[in-house]
């Protein structure tokens, strides 16, 4: 059986144009090659956010809070302190004076920032660690400055004696003097502190063959202490001298009102830093002014 001709001509045009349709409607055949067809549109340029004109805004800091004003009272910084200064702030407290003291020294004030810290020893009533921050800090500015009295005619004069019931010796003459040039250092020469050796008999409440005390030029004394030497080395009679010397100190400011005593020795064996670290140049003051209006505390 024959296929009519239009027959198979349609089949073959309906064939070819479904091929076209199907599998190479959308080939470009007229273009060079090589050539890269553009991506439609909504691939190429996406929708862009909107961004406000100007410049970009910065980013916002926090501004800073200013430092609370301390409600100190620093005194009359322009004004030259005396040596009681900040006495009038004791009743606020140890923990009070120590604020005042650091704020002082912060600030660069070291001679009132010292006076302060002097006032936590003998003014308050300080913790272990109130007192120790007060002493190291005095040990710590103290050397930095100059004598608080530069004029030796300044110098309240006041004697440490030491009365022997035979002639001293050599040794002892000398830990003697060294010990009231000592002293005299420590009270930043507020006080012209001069040795005396005598070998005339005095009246002590027990019997020893060397006592040591304090007097004033107006004949008061403070009590006398006994020394009870087991050589005759310097440096053994120093530190009899100065141990004693420190007890004396310590019995004379526990009588006076208006000024913490020191503590008890803490340094037996180095008496030096006692003084250097518990004896204020107030407490010096007061000591020596003491025996110069007590002409009938002899013994």
């Amino acid at each position: 059986m024959r296929i009519p001709v239009p027959v198979v001509i349609g089949s073959v045009v309906v064939s070819a144009a479904l091929c076209w349709w199907l599998r190479t409607r959308s080939m470009d055949f007229l273009s060079p090659a090589g050539t890269v067809k553009p991506l439609p549109e909504f691939m190429t340029d996406p929708v862009k956010p909107k961004v406000a004109s100007g410049p970009a805004p910065e980013a916002e800091m926090p501004t800073p809070e200013p430092p609370p004003k301390s409600d100190l009272d620093l005194g009359d910084i322009e004004s030259a302190p005396g040596l009681a200064e900040y006495s009038e702030y004791a009743s606020k407290g140890a923990g009070h004076m120590v604020s005042l003291a650091t704020e002082l020294e912060t600030q660069g004030h070291w001679d009132r920032s010292l006076l302060a810290w002097e006032r936590v020893l003998d003014s308050c009533r300080p913790s272990p660690q109130e007192r120790k921050t007060a002493e190291d800090a005095i040990m710590r500015i103290r050397p930095t400055l100059t004598y608080w009295n530069i004029d030796p005619a300044g110098d309240i004069p006041i004697l440490l004696q030491m009365a022997t019931r035979k002639t001293a010796s050599q040794n002892q003459k000398a830990a003697i003097q060294e010990a009231a040039d000592f002293l005299r250092k420590d009270s930043d020469h507020t006080l012209l502190i001069e040795a005396r050796v005598s070998s005339a008999s005095r009246k002590t409440t027990t019997e020893l063959p060397v006592t040591i005390y304090f007097s004033s030029s107006s004949k008061g004394e403070s009590k006398s202490q006994g020394l009870a030497p087991a050589n005759d080395a310097v440096e053994h009679h120093q530190l009899l001298i100065l141990s004693n010397a420190y007890q004396l100190l310590r019995q004379e400011l526990a009588g006076l009102n208006g000024i913490v005593a020191p503590e008890n020795s803490s340094h037996p064996g180095d008496p030096k830093l006692d003084f250097q670290r518990q004896i204020t140049r107030l407490h010096w003051f007061r000591f020596a002014e003491s025996l110069n209006q007590d002409s009938g505390g002899q013994n």
